[in-house]
């Protein structure tokens, strides 16, 4: 399976999650905490763990890595196991609040190294609003299939 095509499965799943998902806007979420981890746990793992029950329905694995922690930006890092037998990596980084953004590369042989030459990088929002990150997410990706 092509990154490409890993991609574009991807995309597709995103958007049975979003069809999932979809509700209406609470307005009393607006303000963004100042603590990261509460971000972190209330919306990035939330969508996430949703993403990952419909990649499963299609044979793929998404995980949370345990053993990864960086102190200084808070955000997790992800495997995939395609069914095809790829791994790729989405790791979530940025500076909080200010700014979110996910990289999405390829794994090597050895499970802690990733490939820069087939890594793609894209803004999401930073937003108490599950429903917007995962329109975040959506966007991204489109722009990353059509690259």
């Amino acid at each position: 399976m092509t990154l490409h095509h890993a991609l574009d499965e991807m995309n597709s799943t995103l958007r049975r999650t979003r069809a999932r998902l979809l509700a209406p806007l609470d307005l009393g979420q607006q303000v963004v905490p100042d603590d990261p981890e509460i971000f972190v746990e209330d919306v990035l793992l939330y969508v996430m763990d949703e993403w990952g029950a419909d990649l499963r329905e299609q044979g793929h694995v998404l995980e949370q890595d345990e053993e990864w922690k960086d102190e200084e930006n808070h955000f997790p890092l992800f495997r995939l196991h395609l069914s095809g037998g790829r791994t790729l990596f989405l790791h979530f980084t940025g500076h909080y609040p200010e700014h979110l953004h996910l990289t999405v590369s390829k794994a090597m042989r050895r499970m802690h190294q990733f490939s820069d030459a087939e890594m793609f990088t894209f803004r999401l929002p930073v937003t108490m609003d599950p429903n917007v990150l995962l329109f975040g997410l959506i966007d991204g990706m489109k722009q990353m299939v059509i690259a």
